[in-house]
């Protein structure tokens, strides 16, 4: 209910704003609004781009190792003998429901870590299927497997049975990857060091999907996860808002137990976290040389329906923190720039859809039209898109020739535009007139890529 008042409220005074505009400005409402938050994503966008070449150029300098993706082995700039390196207990979460197609390739990738402090935590979330006599038989196996049993009419969710693992671990760190998660074994090695540094609460890797997985649908979310790597070694450099994605974040247990766990109520838990860390003044940090691969979503149903769910916990997130966002004793200037410019890049999508129909309507009742201006206004989304589209292909993604490059940026912005316009648009409609979130729901994992991929390793 606070979320549906916040937004109708929030609703309600953009439009008697731009009512207010209208009577001074001659033009279309939504075009003024339009044009105003292209000009902050151009802006924004140079600035990260700006950010990342200017690191890119000191790290050369420096001589320091370029990896194949991109980024450089000695982001942190932790020099510390391994010897002498921060090495706390960790407690490595995963939620399992109905996970028997990867759940043991997935214990089996994390006990050939190099790193030995640890316990590994499946909290088998009321499974039908074979996940629980797997996971008893592979305790018999791995000592430091923690199974823990979810009783059946608990608190349903992510984040509810996270909560259960927090309480009864111990560590000083926390993981958590999902339930396909692969890493490589230096995956601690490179994400401790910059968890290690002050103010730190949580450290973000860079998601990767599959090698091994095939089809158009998913080689365009392998190059849609290569943007979100943009924008979040972006974000990093210029100290603005990293956010937690779920699969392969690391946390400080101070920085968790300090803004009090997970919520249960939220649906997409990374995201809520992100903020609660965000407002509470821990820094959420982004180590892109420490991959963690899972599987892409190989339908066009189970890609919405996690899509929706996103879409509607980004917005609901949002609300929930908007006054301390807002804050200037919680956030850093360069912070709340950054995550209000970020949130257009979301809204731009919504707007061009609403200024077409306007353009439409005014067409069909004879009346000026400003195709031009929109055309314009069209042209600077389609080429800050493509640009930063072409730049983050370019980097994270295998190498393609530039002709290729430039097709596949062209797909994978008509695929980004296809399925987030009308998710965010169902989201909006959930929030306002529904009767309450979402239901969590996990993504199903068919195991196929997965097994390859630990094969080929």
């Amino acid at each position: 209910m606070r979320n549906r008042v916040i937004l109708a409220a929030l609703t309600l005074a953009v439009w008697i704003g731009l009512k207010s505009i209208d009577d001074f400005v001659t033009g279309p409402e939504v075009l003024i609004l339009l044009s105003a938050a292209v000009v902050i994503m151009i802006t924004h966008s140079v600035w990260l781009m700006a950010a990342q070449g200017r690191w890119r150029r000191k790290a050369r300098k420096a001589g320091l190792v370029k990896q194949p993706d991109g980024s450089y082995l000695a982001v942190t700039g932790n020099d510390t003998d391994p010897d002498d390196a921060w090495k706390p207990w960790i407690d490595i979460f995963i939620s399992a429901k109905n996970e028997q197609r990867v759940i043991e390739n997935t214990i089996r990738n994390f006990f050939k870590v190099d790193y030995e402090s640890f316990y590994l935590w499946v909290i088998d979330d009321c499974s039908t299927d074979e996940t629980p006599f797997i996971l008893e038989r592979l305790k018999l196996e791995f000592p430091r497997l923690r199974v823990i049993n979810r009783a059946y009419g608990s608190c349903p969710g992510k984040s509810a049975a996270l909560n259960e693992a927090l309480a009864q671990a111990k560590g000083e760190v926390v993981a958590v990857f999902d339930a396909d998660a692969y890493v490589a074994p230096n995956f601690f090695a490179l994400t401790l060091p910059v968890l290690d540094q002050d103010g730190v609460g949580a450290v973000q890797a860079q998601k990767r999907i599959f090698e091994h997985q095939t089809g158009a649908l998913v080689e365009c979310q392998a190059s849609e996860y290569a943007m979100d790597t943009h924008f979040q070694m972006g974000r990093d450099l210029i100290g603005g808002a990293v956010e937690l994605r779920g699969n392969g974040q690391v946390m400080k247990r101070a920085a968790l137990i300090d803004v009090g766990g997970w919520n249960n109520k939220s649906i997409t838990d990374d995201l809520d976290l992100s903020m609660r860390l965000l407002v509470s003044n821990w820094d959420v940090r982004f180590c892109p040389h420490a991959y963690v691969w899972e599987e892409g979503v190989p339908t066009i149903k189970g890609l919405l329906r996690q899509r929706r769910r996103w879409a509607e916990g980004s917005i609901r997130r949002y609300l929930d923190y908007i006054f301390p966002l807002n804050s200037p004793t919680r956030l850093s200037l360069v912070e709340r720039l950054d995550t209000i410019a970020f949130t257009v890049y979301f809204v731009v999508p919504a707007l061009m859809f609403l200024e077409v129909s306007s353009e439409i309507t005014r067409l069909s009742m004879g009346v000026p039209t400003y195709g031009k201006f929109f055309a314009l206004i069209s042209l600077a989304v389609f080429v800050v898109s493509q640009l930063n589209l072409i730049v983050a292909i370019s980097i994270y993604r295998k190498k393609m020739s530039i002709w290729r490059t430039l097709v596949h940026s062209f797909q994978v912005s008509c695929y980004v535009y296809a399925h987030w316009v009308p998710v965010i648009f169902v989201s909006f409609c959930q929030i306002l007139f529904g009767r309450g979130a979402a239901t969590w729901h996990p993504t199903e994992h068919a195991g196929t890529a997965h097994s390859a991929f630990s094969d080929a390793t």
